[in-house]
This record gives C-alpha cells, structure tokens and sequence, in this order.
C-alpha cells in the first residue's frame, strides 16, 4: 500500500477499495505494509508492519523506547521535516475544513528535540516503585529511568525517583489512583534548577507558574510565539480568552493598553494576577462572559483547550466586529473549523506554526486574523 498525505495525528490517508486508511507510522510515498487495529465503519485505523521502499525523509527513532512507549509518535524524521510535515497539516485543514484556498503561512519555528519538555506527567506505580509513561495504545506503564525530551532537572528526579514517589503518595491521599490504568498521575514542572509537583510555584521566563496548571512545555521556543502574538496585536485595548496564567496578558505590561484578561480556573487566575497585574482579571467561563459582555476590543486573543471554542464564543465573537483577533491552538482540526464560521467576517491575514512538540504530532499554531 502507498501511503497518503499525513493529517491530524500524523497519520497517512489514504484510500483503497472503497475504504480509508488512517495509518501510524508512515510518510507519504512510502509503500508498506499494514496491521489493522481497528475499525469503524469504511474507515481502517492501521499500523506499519514493514515498508518495502521508504520515504528520503525516514529516519531511525533516536530513543530506544519509541516501539513501545506511548510519549513520541513521530520520532521517524528529523526536526526541520517534521515542522514541514506539520505546516501542511495545517494548510491541508485550512483547505478541507476551513474551505480556505488562499493563505500565507509563514516559515515554522521549529527546534531540538533533547531536552526540550520542561513540563510532564509522570505515571507512577506505588506499589513497585516504578516511574515512566504508558505504552502506546496501552494502559500499563513502560518505567523508565532517562527520557531524551525530558530537561536535565526532570530526568535527575526521574532518576531519583524520591521527589516524584513522595508527591505520588500524596496525590494518591488525595485523589486515588486513575481507575483505567491503576496509576498515579503526578504533574511536574521544571526550569533550571527548580521544579513543582503540585502547587508549589517556580519562576519559568519571568511567569510565576506550578505543576498543578498548564504552561507551555518548550521555554526554548516560547519566546518566539511571544513575540509574534506581541507583534501582531493592534491597538489599545485587548481581550485576552482562556488566559490561563497570564501568559499573553503580561506582554503588555507597562504599556498604555487596557487588558481584560477572562479566565475560569481559579487557581490560574490568582498565577496571572501575579503575572499581569495591570490586566483586569476575571473569572468567569468564556461562552458565559460574552453574553453578557460584548464591548468593542481592538484584538482579541483565544488560546482554547484543544476541543477549540464553543460554538457560542465563535458567535459572539463574530458579532463583536473587534479588528483583530489572534487565534492560538494546540488542534489545527478544531481551529480550522471555528475558523470557518469566522471567517465570514474575517480575513485570515497569516499563520505561523511553531513546533513547540518535536518528536510528536502535536504543534500550537497561531492564526491572524482581520475585520473585513
């Protein structure tokens, strides 16, 4: 079989005897072989089982645990093609999903993959003492003492395992164990010589953050979003959605902007006060917020959870005519689709990947856009 174009996921498309194939494990123009694992309805979820002429861009995983754990799937080509395999996945969404046909998108940030992930969740095994990820398409845990895209700090706790066993006893005090995998789940989070597994805060690029909230996982490459949400944000007052710890609201701090920063998670408000002090802090549910509050806002920006906005936020959104707004997304798939209701009254000006998760199919994406 000749494997497709690659899409969300990373996975080959393609089609053969009226049925579709979504296919782990290959590049495009590779001829392989294929294991079924599942399927619904005309479509067929498979893996590579061997490939008899492989793709220029292959090349041989660098960990030793990438066959078995379920923390990289797409260790198979180097950073740069991943970032260009990337980009056009995301320009195959604007195309199929968002039924935009023209766009710029602008060259990818991308960087290396060792050491890169200064924040993860450990699976722990109380009971034998073991550290590590789950095994692909699997719950039961592949332990481990290193990790190659883990930082220096979080692979000496790793390999000390102390710290993570002693905020695993805890957790598991508090919360039990995950019922599907019988493990528990630590978060951490980690920067120079500092790292948190629960609440306690750690200072990462100047923002107050902690393993219990989300921050980007690449500080390495985080400096360059910053500044192209920065660059691209016009005027003087700006609507910050989903703003978690503050994380785009503090890049205006000390400038003549009105900042509204609206977030629902309690514990990432009291961190982005902290963050953004001069922003207005709100707490309030995003689709709730604006159907009650649609003032006028030069750029707005959404930085939602991979599901994407709800269908009431595009709508109000669309109906508040700001001038801008700068779409930040982990899914390419949900972006692209709320981009299409959106793009009734917008112009997608540009977009720019940056590929803040090498080794793996997940990116953040960042689209740009204009009131018609």
């Amino acid at each position: 079989m000749i494997a497709g174009r690659l899409v969300e996921n990373a996975l080959s498309l393609t089609h053969e005897k009226e049925l579709t194939y979504l296919i782990s494990g290959a590049l495009p123009g590779e001829d392989v072989e294929i294991e079924e694992r599942a399927r619904k309805g005309s479509t067929v979820f498979a893996s590579v089982v061997s490939i008899k002429k492989k793709s220029a861009d292959r090349i041989d995983p660098v960990c030793p645990y990438y066959d078995i754990c379920g923390g990289c799937d797409f260790l198979i080509v180097n950073e740069e093609r991943s970032a260009f395999y990337k980009a056009e996945i995301v320009k195959d969404n604007l195309r199929h999903i968002a039924d935009v046909e023209k766009f710029n998108i602008l060259s990818p940030f991308y960087g290396s993959f060792n050491g890169y992930r200064h924040r993860c969740r450990f699976h722990v095994d109380v009971k034998k003492k073991e550290i590590g990820f789950l095994r692909k398409n699997s719950s039961s845990l592949v332990p481990l003492s290193s990790c190659m895209a883990l930082s220096q700090k979080l692979n000496e706790e790793l390999e000390k395992k102390d710290s993570i066993l002693k905020a695993a006893h805890q957790i598991m005090l508090e919360k039990g164990v995950n019922p599907k995998t019988h493990l528990v789940e630590v978060p951490a989070v980690s920067y120079s010589d500092q790292v948190s597994f629960s609440d306690s805060e750690i200072d990462v690029l100047g923002y107050k953050v902690s393993a219990n909230v989300f921050f980007q996982s690449n500080p390495s490459l985080l400096p360059s979003m910053l500044s192209f949400v920065k660059e691209n944000t016009a005027g003087s007052s700006v609507m910050d959605l989903y703003s978690g710890v503050g994380t785009f609201s503090r890049l205006f701090e000390g400038e003549d902007k009105k900042v509204f920063a609206v977030e629902r998670e309690k514990r990432c408000l009291a961190l982005s006060k902290k963050n953004a002090p001069s922003a207005m802090s709100i707490t309030s549910d995003a689709s709730l917020y604006l159907k009650k509050n649609r003032g006028h806002f030069d750029t707005v920006i959404v930085d939602p959870p991979r599901t994407g906005l709800d269908r009431a936020v595009v709508d109000a959104l669309k109906a508040m005519r700001s001038s801008r707004i700068i779409y930040v997304s982990c899914s390419s798939v949900t972006a692209s689709r709320d981009l299409k209701i959106l793009l009734e009254a917008y112009t997608l000006s540009s977009c720019r990947l940056f590929d803040f998760y090498p080794g793996t199919s997940h990116t953040e994406t960042v689209y740009v856009l204009d009131l018609k």
